[in-house]
């Protein structure tokens, strides 16, 4: 429920099996995705798409904001979101950030911000006829990514 825990997150995640990054982009990138979204990025999210702009480690894949290509949804949090809100609605305060692949993904809720302005992090459904929140994940970020980081840790060959 801090910037340290994203900081802790993001640095631990280097030492996991398959990890990778797109290598950041730039501030006006990251404008043009906030745009394209109406959306204003949270500083874990905008401090993560700048320095790393996608994670993957062990099976995970943290999706990043890419506005250039919006012809591929997984991976990228801007065409995944505009391709959902076209398709089946999804509300605009909503971020997909990560696929559980199981008919559930993870989502930067906009609607719901803590103190420090950081949207919390829930897990949705589409039921074929709307949007139905599965639980609350985290409270935001970076508590997310790490819950994911450990995991991922205390998994053999992790």
């Amino acid at each position: 429920m801090s910037y340290e825990n994203y900081k802790t997150a993001m640095e631990t995640a280097k030492s996991l099996r398959y990890y990778t990054t797109a290598g950041g982009r730039s501030d006006e990138s990251l404008q043009k995705s906030e745009d394209l979204l109406d959306i204003k990025f949270s500083a874990q999210y905008r401090d993560f798409n700048k320095h790393y702009g996608y994670l993957s480690f062990f099976g995970c894949e943290i999706f990043g904001a890419d506005p250039e290509d919006l012809e591929i949804a997984e991976g990228n949090s801007v065409a995944c979101a505009l391709s959902e809100r076209r398709d089946y609605g999804l509300p605009s305060f909503l971020l997909p950030i990560y696929n559980f692949d199981d008919g559930c993904m993870a989502y930067l809720d906009h609607s719901s911000l803590n103190e420090a302005g950081e949207p919390r992090v829930v897990m949705m459904e589409y039921t074929g006829s709307g949007y139905e929140l599965v639980k609350v994940l985290d409270e935001d970020f970076g508590d997310f990514v790490l819950h994911l980081v450990r995991e991922a840790e205390e998994t053999p060959d992790g």
